[in-house]
């Protein structure tokens, strides 16, 4: 799926709260779905697409002195 054009069903956003364990209401969730579905397009364009030949960094010097 191209992630330049998506945008969730409420099918799917329904799946993500629950898996979330979050409790939504059918009807908040058609009330809020623009809302929900827009976040959720954002997140989905934020997430990292390929990291090629990133090196990893540490946050750490991992050795013993």
């Amino acid at each position: 799926m191209s992630q330049e054009g998506f945008k969730p069903t409420q099918e799917q956003l329904a799946t993500v709260f629950e898996y979330a364990e979050l409790q939504m209401s059918p009807e908040r969730l058609a009330e809020k779905y623009e809302d929900y579905s827009t976040i959720l397009a954002l997140i989905r364009q934020a997430s990292v697409r390929e990291l090629g030949e990133t090196v990893p960094a540490t946050a750490f010097k991992a050795a013993w002195e």
